[in-house]
């Protein structure tokens, strides 16, 4: 396989034995790829990890291929790289890959060290710097680099002797709190105790019944507890989920946002200024590109659990149906299987709830009674059994323009893994995006 002479001047150590095990592994990855192509989604690499030109040209091409909906293969190689061929070893040596890789079990293990000997060149070249010329963004680059060093999963799996030491000091000391993060709505509490370390929400409904301006709201309590609050908008634009929280806060119509200069009044003007700054200021971070694949997800996760790993943490994704799925599947269940699966593992992987917004099938409308099922969720069977938690939300004035309940708004938890079922009643402000508990008092930002 690779020569270790080839190995370039700026990847850490010296020692034969470790550059051996650097350049094996990389070849192990490459190599898995071709044996199983459909690892390559669940590689977190990127093309600078590797530490070969070779290596770093094989990997792009491969992502390249993926891009285009393509199994990558040695002949689908072969294209993308082109006059590269036999700059990267030639043919002989892309088939030598494949062969020299066993299974394709380990990927995670050989990924796992290819990065952390990437992040020790990153601060042995940032240490470097710092003792030639002593500055300030010499310094400023050496803590980057020291602060990427830390675990990459971030929830440690406890011992055994941990978890029962922890389960039996909970015996005699009171829980102040909730054990996750708050949702803001008291009775919602009382059945889920909040959105919980390494749970899966699933947050389902019909066309307008709010479940977005819901999702928004729970990410805004997440930011209320100091925490920090990742939403990827896969539908709507930042513009517009911003718009729809500034609204949900100071209780401005939305309408105002077609022309706010001219729509807001007097009184209106210092609580927009007031919310703004409050955003601003705040951890609520979102996402908005539309064809965001899972590895992106996990890589923008990833990164700002690193920025803050010790404040409440809330991911929002708007919607299942709408996340881009490297990768051929027979059947359109099977893709949706494969994502609430991969999203349940980032959610234990990080120690942090992820609400997931998804779609309800038409099925619902030709019932007399159109409150949601947990059959009514599209492709129900791989998503009930990866969720934790299933929410539904259902208002009977969108079928019923003469119902007495008004402004009434059922969130029913169909399925609870941790907890109770059972059905909560708010309320929701449509002109402004804002539910509010059935005693009418909002909640202040």
């Amino acid at each position: 396989m690779n020569s270790v002479r080839d190995i370039e001047q700026y990847h850490p150590g010296n020692e034969e034995k470790l550059l051996r095990q650097i350049l094996e592994a990389e070849s192990m990855i490459l190599g898995a790829v071709l044996l199983e192509p459909g690892v390559i989604g669940d590689i977190t690499l990127e093309e600078k990890h590797f530490s070969q030109w070779h290596n770093r040209r094989i990997f792009a091409a491969m992502r390249a291929v993926e891009e285009k909906g393509l199994d990558v293969n040695p002949v689908t190689l072969v294209d993308e790289l082109r006059e590269d061929v036999e700059q990267v070893g030639g043919v002989q040596f892309l088939l030598e890959l494949a062969a020299h890789c066993p299974t394709a079990a380990n990927v995670a293990h050989f990924e796992s060290l290819v990065l952390k000997q990437y992040e020790l060149a990153l601060i042995r070249d940032s240490a470097y710097e710092f003792l030639r010329d002593y500055t300030p963004e010499s310094a400023h680059d050496l803590y980057k680099a020291l602060a990427s060093m830390k675990p990459h999963m971030t929830h440690q799996e406890e011992s055994k002797k941990e978890l029962m030491v922890e389960l039996y000091e909970s015996l005699y000391h009171e829980r102040e709190g909730l054990p996750g993060v708050a949702t803001g709505f008291e009775s919602l509490d009382a059945l889920t105790g909040g959105w919980k370390e390494g749970e899966l929400i699933i947050l389902a409904a019909r066309p307008s019944m709010g479940k977005t301006a819901f999702a928004i709201q729970l990410a805004w309590e997440c930011i209320k507890q100091d925490g920090v609050a990742l939403t990827f908008s896969l539908e709507m634009s930042s513009r517009q989920v911003m718009q729809r929280l500034l609204s949900s806060l100071t209780g401005i119509n939305m309408m105002k946002w077609n022309n706010p200069y001219k729509y807001l009044t007097v009184d209106e003007m210092p609580k927009m200024h007031a919310a703004l700054n409050d955003v601003y200021k705040s951890d609520f971070e979102l996402s908005q590109n539309g064809m965001i694949t899972l590895q992106e997800m996990r890589q923008q996760i990833l990164t700002l659990k690193q920025e803050h790993p010790d404040k409440p943490f809330l991911v929002l994704i708007d919607y299942l149906q709408l996340i881009t799925v490297k990768g051929r599947f027979d059947r359109h269940d099977l893709a949706i299987g494969y994502i609430t699966k991969e999203l349940k593992g980032m959610a234990r992987e990080f120690g942090i709830p992820i609400i997931l917004l998804s779609q309800l099938s038409r099925g619902v409308e030709s019932r007399e009674d159109k409150r949601p099922r947990l059959t009514d969720l599209r492709d129900s069977g791989n998503i009930e059994q990866d969720a934790d938690v299933v929410l539904f939300l259902y208002r009977d004035d969108y079928y019923h323009t003469d119902t007495k309940s008004g402004r009434e708004v059922e969130i029913k938890i169909a399925k609870n893994r941790n907890g109770p079922v059972g059905t909560v009643k708010v309320e929701f402000m449509k002109e402004f995006g804002r539910f509010v508990g059935r005693k009418g008092r909002m909640m202040e930002h």
